[in-house]
């Protein structure tokens, strides 16, 4: 990545408590210019994934460079508008918006319908404000991670998009984009290629002349695995998918532009967790570090991924297999288990990378409150970006009956 970690966290610890999270911008503008050499002849537009990695210096550093933002849930929008994005930086995805959207009379906003229910609510709305509306499309290319036999329940099969683009043309709307994401850690670009033809075939079909594509995100990175594999999977390869973007005026010739929503791939390496050895048990079976923070508060996705950790200070004696846990009352509070060095000790600190990528979106309070989160900024300066939540405000939450 280019950005060493450990002189940053070693700054973080000297002046704050664990556990936190360390937020940092180079590492997102590198993946920027990663994702730069991707141009293909087209303009390729750049959204930032709000939902991915909800941190406020973050989004202002974004909207400050000029770059849009996606969102797909009321309180995103609201966080954008707040912290003034222009409206024509703000793309509005997800599903269900006819059951919010409504109550925001914003003009000129960006909006992919995912239903049909959502331009029968929406249209009017859309008219009178001058949204610039585009058509999210569900291809065969989508599958439920979990269960691959099933699709998903984003966007709208192609006899849905024909009724959809109809029914806006009677509106006298255009309709601007047409929208697809597969799923987060897209294994090939062939996938992409494939979705693309679909799309293809689907705005030929429908004498549909789209001004942009968007093509999601879904692009993996380095420094995490799933538990089943042994080995890190090969880097994504950027240059088969500027390939297939060659290709795209061909497929769909009215295309002027290409965008991505890459939440993960921007943030995922941005971001640490840290925390710090709190007790120690020898056991026949591992060693147990429990530590301050885990995945039951911090790092949900450390349930079906592997991701790097190192400990300041370095350890280098023979290692052993060792379970790092964290402090609340679950044995599903496994951070990681692993060889690791066996002369780490109470007070040691424990950076879990890869942790800008949905780590804060599914953190919980679990008894413990909400953990700090640190920003470092463009030149390496560190400050808080939000506090550590007090018993007081973890516990006002509950009304008074």
């Amino acid at each position: 990545m280019g950005f060493f970690w450990t002189e940053i966290v070693r700054q973080a610890v000297s002046r704050w408590d664990t556990p936190f999270y360390l937020s940092a911008w180079q590492p997102v503008q590198i993946a920027l210019e990663e994702l730069k050499g991707l141009s293909a002849g087209l303009p390729i537009r750049h959204w930032l994934s709000f939902k991915t990695h909800p941190v406020a210096p973050l989004i202002r550093m974004w909207r400050d460079i000029g770059y849009g933002v996606e969102v797909v849930s009321e309180y995103e929008f609201l966080a954008v508008l707040k912290e003034g994005f222009k409206p024509d930086q703000i793309l509005v995805n997800g599903v269900a918006k006819q059951i919010w959207l409504p109550r925001h009379k914003v003009a000129g906003i960006r909006v992919h319908f995912d239903s049909l229910s959502e331009i029968d609510t929406l249209t009017e709305q859309a008219n009178v404000c001058k949204w610039r509306i585009g058509l999210r499309c569900n291809t065969s290319e989508e599958y439920d991670p979990d269960e691959p036999a099933f699709g998903t329940q984003f966007g709208m099969v192609r006899d849905e998009i024909e009724i959809a683009a109809k029914s806006l043309r009677k509106k006298t709307i255009n309709i601007e984009s047409i929208h697809f994401h597969l799923r987060s850690n897209v294994s090939s670009p062939t996938s992409y290629e494939k979705a693309i033809k679909e799309i293809a075939r689907i705005c030929k079909s429908i004498n549909l002349n789209p001004k942009y594509i968007d093509c999601g995100g879904g692009f993996p990175v380095s420094g995490e695995r799933p538990y089943e594999q042994k080995q890190d999977p090969p880097q994504f390869d950027l240059n088969a998918i500027r390939k297939i973007l060659l290709n795209i005026p061909k497929q769909i010739p009215s295309i002027c532009e290409i965008w991505f929503e890459n939440g993960r791939y921007l943030t995922a390496r941005s971001a640490v967790l840290v925390l710090q050895v709190t007790d120690i048990k020898e056991r026949p079976d591992s060693r147990y570090l429990i530590c301050d923070g885990g995945r039951t508060n911090h790092a949900l996705v450390s349930d079906w991924e592997v991701h790097d950790i190192f400990t300041i200070p370095e350890r280098k004696s023979p290692k052993r297999l060792t379970t790092i846990c964290g402090p609340t009352c679950m044995a599903f509070d496994r951070l990681a288990r692993e060889d690791m060095p066996c002369d780490i000790a109470v007070g040691d600190y424990i950076v879990w990378m890869n942790a800008g990528a949905y780590h804060i979106p599914w953190e919980t309070r679990f008894s413990h409150g909400l953990a700090k989160v640190l920003w470092c900024d463009r030149n390496g300066d560190v400050s808080l970006a939000r506090k550590m939540e007090s018993f007081t405000k973890w516990w006002s939450w509950w009304e008074k009956c």
